[in-house]
């Protein structure tokens, strides 16, 4: 009985520290958005090299990831192996995806002419889908690492916190993606 709730309370110790950690990168990030905003009302012309359809494509995947994450933790909650393993594959598949992109966009850009020194437009913007990209490469090893245990057996339906604890960090990068989408891209 103590073991148990011992558990319980380091399983809601561990979500107070992951909820905090995402409210330092709230404050982190309306810094870099505030940022880009200044730099985009100042130097508007620089705004027309952004590729909006790709980063549409991009943004769905990073939202079906999303839905991946959901899946995944409903599919071990019923016990559902296959389906689990799956769809953690799938978060880490267009995980990857979205970064191979936005590598992509990032090479067309240096062709316009748009890099992280052509200017306070471009440090900007880089640094704020940047540091996105690096939240997002951390998700996809996170992924990764669950997913090695899940095949490993290491999440059943009863004791499955891993996927709970990085499915709040993924929606969170999911959340700041579609305020940085909309800021950047459509605006």
């Amino acid at each position: 009985m103590h073991d148990a709730a011992h558990q319980e309370a380091s399983i809601e110790n561990r979500k107070f520290a992951m909820w905090l950690f995402l409210a330092s990168e709230v404050m982190f990030f309306a810094v870099l958005i505030a940022s880009y905003v200044f730099m985009r009302f100042k130097y508007p012309e620089e705004h027309a090299v952004l590729n909006i359809p790709l980063t549409s494509l991009n943004t769905f995947l990073l939202l079906t990831s999303s839905f991946a994450v959901v899946r995944a933790l409903a599919a071990i909650q019923i016990n559902d192996r296959l389906k689990f393993l799956r769809s953690l594959a799938l978060v880490g598949l267009l995980g990857t995806v979205f970064l191979a992109i936005q590598a992509f966009e990032y090479t067309n850009f240096s062709h316009e002419g748009l890099t992280l020194n052509s200017g306070p437009f471009g440090m900007a913007f880089f640094t704020l889908t940047g540091f996105h990209g690096m939240h997002v490469l951390i998700g996809v090893i996170w992924a990764g690492r669950v997913f090695w245990q899940a095949f490993n057996g290491k999440y059943t339906q009863d004791d499955h916190f891993g996927v709970e604890f990085f499915g709040l960090y993924w929606h969170f990068v999911d959340v700041v993606w579609i305020l940085i989408f909309t800021v950047v891209y459509l605006i």
